[in-house]
């Protein structure tokens, strides 16, 4: 069953005021407006399914697939939306008691502690989720095409994968039933407005990559496929020149006369011609690619909880602000600032950034640390190569190379 071919009609059909019910396992009625039915050139009552197995035990049922005209009616419908439909995740609760102290239990930071910001409570803030539909085709020799629905996180601009596996649980509303509130910023984008023309161009080339990565599976079989198929072909091919050229090889060496050998030359230098441009032709016949055509978007906003609180050590502090997802009912993990990935760990940095493990390196001598985005800030000493800092290292005024107090002038002897 096709379930994201599934989410992308039904989500088109509610938002055009359809009813939508599930009679049996497989089976969804479908009542349409008139105007939407007359529009897509369909009886107002439809009962779908995307199942095949489904479809041969109901045979009245209207079995959907990427190729079904309905569906390209529905990508051709979705893509004249004048804007992106929205939805509102309404059931939350707004309130969390000892939030702080969930932080302080679930937040990890190995080189500094946590300290509550003086007067700081829970604040409502707007947090928006994009899903985009895309039309995908994979094409090389052959060319298969579905829809595939991708969900991300605007402000964290990564996939929300904990929210996606909600699926039919996640009860969503037309309207708000929350009063205003402000909008929390982008993490990944800070000087863009989310839902802004940059910010939503910049998801989606995200949205692009996380289809690369949901279907990594289904192209590494297609890669190996087309590799074994192009592997195949291109034996063929070198078989029947090799045997060509052999052929012509052997008529030179037997023939004397010099227009003879002439024109089996020429022949040889268009069968290698030849040869060269139908290999390049085969290969280009067999390789993969994966075309995205964006069909629509659609907005999901939620109300959450931040709490801004103190990162500090001895050398520095940084104010993230922590968010609680009250429908989820989780605290969300913060954005390494050196890779962007969200982590429970995170090490302040000397300058005052908060990285992962794996973005971090640190000072042997004053065990400051630093991440990857201040990578000149420490290097290894010239002489004994451990990790020095610019606090702790020496720059050598004969050379120019940076050593440790302990290996001060040996640089260059």
């Amino acid at each position: 069953m096709n379930d994201d071919l599934e989410e992308f009609v039904l989500s088109y059909a509610e938002a055009q005021g359809a009813l939508v019910e599930r009679p049996a396992y497989g089976l969804i009625d479908i009542l349409l407006p008139e105007k939407e039915g007359g529009r897509l050139g369909v009886d107002p009552f439809l009962q779908l399914t995307f199942s095949p197995e489904v479809a041969a035990a109901h045979p009245d049922s209207l079995h959907l697939t990427i190729a079904h005209p309905l569906v390209e009616r529905i990508i051709a419908a979705a893509r004249t939306l004048d804007r992106p439909t929205r939805w509102y995740i309404n059931e939350v609760r707004l309130e969390k008691r000892d939030l702080f102290d969930l932080i302080k239990r679930e937040m990890v930071f190995p080189n500094a502690w946590l300290q509550p910001e003086t007067g700081a409570i829970p604040q409502a803030r707007l947090h928006y989720y994009v899903r985009f539909n895309f039309k995908a085709a994979l094409i090389s020799d052959e060319k298969e095409e579905e829809v595939v629905s991708v969900l991300l996180d605007v402000q964290a601009g990564k996939p929300a994968a904990a929210l996606e596996a909600v699926g039919d649980r996640l009860l969503l509303e037309r309207e708000p039933r929350f009063r205003e509130m402000p909008v929390a910023p982008l993490l990944w984008q800070p000087d863009s407005v989310p839902l802004s023309d940059s910010a939503l161009g910049g998801l989606q080339v995200r949205a692009g990559q996380a289809v690369a990565q949901k279907r990594n599976q289904r192209l590494e079989a297609a890669r190996r496929r087309a590799a074994r198929h192009l592997e195949l072909d291109q034996a063929r091919l070198v078989a029947f020149y090799d045997e060509m050229e052999t052929d012509l090889q052997r008529r030179l060496a037997r023939t004397e006369d010099p227009a003879q050998r002439a024109v089996l030359e020429q022949k040889m230098t268009f069968a290698r011609n030849d040869r060269e441009s139908k290999l390049a032709d085969v290969a280009a016949k067999y390789r993969l690619r994966l075309a995205l055509e964006l069909i629509n978007t659609a907005v999901i906003a939620q109300p959450k909880l931040a709490l801004p609180a103190q990162v500090e050590n001895r050398y520095t502090e940084a104010r993230p602000l922590f968010v609680w997802d009250p429908f989820l009912h989780r605290l969300e993990p913060l954005l390494c600032q050196a890779c962007g990935e969200a982590v429970y760990r995170l090490h302040l940095c000397a300058n005052g950034h908060l990285a992962c493990d794996h973005c971090i390196a640190g000072c042997d001598f004053c065990k400051r640390e630093f991440c990857q985005l201040c990578a000149a800030d420490i290097a290894p000493c010239a002489v004994c190569a451990r990790p020095v800092c610019v606090k702790s290292g020496v720059r050598c005024t004969v050379c120019g190379k940076t050593t440790c107090q302990e290996h001060r002038g040996r640089c260059h002897s």
